[in-house]
């Protein structure tokens, strides 16, 4: 006869499998260059606040002891050999298996008792994406002015180009569920991975939600990683890019528009001449108003044909994200 232990075992084992089924795994990802100073505390404090999380540390080709730190606080360690952030991002989120990932810097900038409350709407279901903004007004931030400028200026370029309200484009500080991760094509290789992220996140339908974080300053001897010009630049160029990815109507009209006011400059001048005179004396400024008129009108049309393939593209792309939730739903029933 089976012992009352072992009836009640094999009656408690189902539940227990089905709750440990319904506890989601956590990964948190950490890029890293040379941030031997911080990683350590980073590590201790995010498993402090989740110790069911597992902590992932992508190591870029780093030249001082960060591995090494990593190592001793039990993190797992991967490497990524090509250089830039983007690059271990994309990595990041190619090779760790997890239902919820949160990515934090590790230069100890962000705190790790914020973590909960941006991890509530991932797992209520109420978000996609949950972004840490520091430039919130109930953010108390240690920015540079420099920063500050920068981040204000790609604000302005992002909400007037694709008529969005984001607070913190570039912050460093998220949660994801599942489906963003395995689903949002990444293409950039350094610094600008996190204007990346939030615009297409934001022009694919996925629901972003910030929520307000304090940005710390880095200790004594740990430098930043940015450059300024270089790499405001190519968040620019990255901004501008997706703008003709996912706006072509708004681009290429601005542009042709600008070619037709153009052509009217030299076309005044020659129409004016001729009710004068009834003569064409400018014949290469009768050209010149011709020619950039019709380029404007030719640039118009092309970002109109454009507009239209962007648009039936992006029909499809939600069409396939409704059909991947079904097939998850239907494989956790």
């Amino acid at each position: 006869m089976q012992s009352l232990t072992g009836l009640m075992a094999d009656h408690l084992a189902p539940a227990k499998r089905a709750a440990l089924r319904a506890r989601p795994r956590i990964a948190i990802l950490i890029p890293c260059l040379d941030e031997e100073l911080t990683i350590g505390g980073v590590i201790e404090q995010f498993r402090k606040e989740l110790p069911q999380a597992k902590i992932y540390v992508f190591d870029n080709n780093s030249t001082d002891h960060t591995v090494e730190r990593a190592r001793e606080k039990g993190a797992v360690l991967l490497r990524e050999r090509r250089q830039g952030k983007g690059c271990v991002v994309q990595s990041m989120f190619r090779e760790i298996n997890a239902d919820i990932y949160v990515m934090v810097d590790g230069d100890g900038t962000y705190p790790a008792s914020s973590v909960h409350v941006l991890l509530e709407p991932v797992l209520n279901h109420e978000a996609d994406m949950v972004v840490g903004s520091r430039l919130n007004p109930d953010s108390r931030s240690q920015f540079r002015a420099t920063n500050r400028l920068g981040n204000y200026l790609f604000l302005w370029l992002t909400r007037t180009i694709f008529h969005t309200h984001i607070e913190d484009m570039l912050s460093g500080y998220r949660v994801f569920n599942r489906s963003i991760v395995k689903q949002l094509p990444l293409l950039s290789r350094g610094f600008e991975i996190e204007t990346e992220l939030t615009i297409k996140a934001l022009e694919r339908g996925y629901r972003v939600i910030e929520i307000p974080v304090d940005l710390g300053s880095r200790p004594k001897g740990s430098h930043s990683k940015i450059r300024h010009v270089h790499d405001g630049l190519i968040i620019m160029r990255m901004i501008f890019s997706l703008a003709r990815d996912y706006k072509p109507l708004t681009v290429f009209a601005s542009v042709g528009l600008i070619l037709i006011l153009s052509g009217f400059v030299p076309g005044t001048i020659v129409i004016s001449a001729f009710l004068r005179t009834g003569l064409v004396p400018r014949l290469p400024s009768a050209v010149l108003a011709v020619g950039l008129v019709l380029s404007g009108l030719v640039v118009g049309m092309v970002g109109l044909l454009l507009h239209t393939v962007a648009r039936r593209f992006r029909d499809l792309d939600l069409q396939v994200q409704q059909l991947g939730r079904e097939i998850s739903e239907t494989a956790r029933e």
